[in-house]
């Protein structure tokens, strides 16, 4: 992954980083700079070549000489981004 945005400090950063997690609606990844809640960032999916906008939902605390653990959600439809196809939703009757 790619990872643009703008840190807590206000400067714009861009860097690789990995995902933790992944779902149909957003994902945790890891970045070197902590971001703020509610703020935009773009994640470029390098195996799907997919470029996405998500929201900063959350941020955990960060261990000394770890990185930040961040939350994001999607602002629009996924689609194929991961490229991973999920199940879908089960029917509740």
């Amino acid at each position: 992954m790619e990872v643009r945005g703008i840190a807590v400090d206000g400067n714009p950063f861009e860097e690789s980083t990995h995902t933790g997690v992944i779902g149909v609606l957003g994902a945790m990844i890891w970045t070197s700079r902590m971001l703020q809640v509610g703020t935009e960032v773009e994640l470029t999916n390098r195996f799907s070549q997919r470029t996405a906008t998500f929201r900063v939902a959350w941020v955990k605390d960060q261990r000394k000489g770890e990185l930040w653990e961040t939350g994001v959600e999607s602002l629009q439809p996924l689609d194929d981004f991961w490229g991973v196809r999920f199940p879908p939703k089960p029917d509740h009757q």
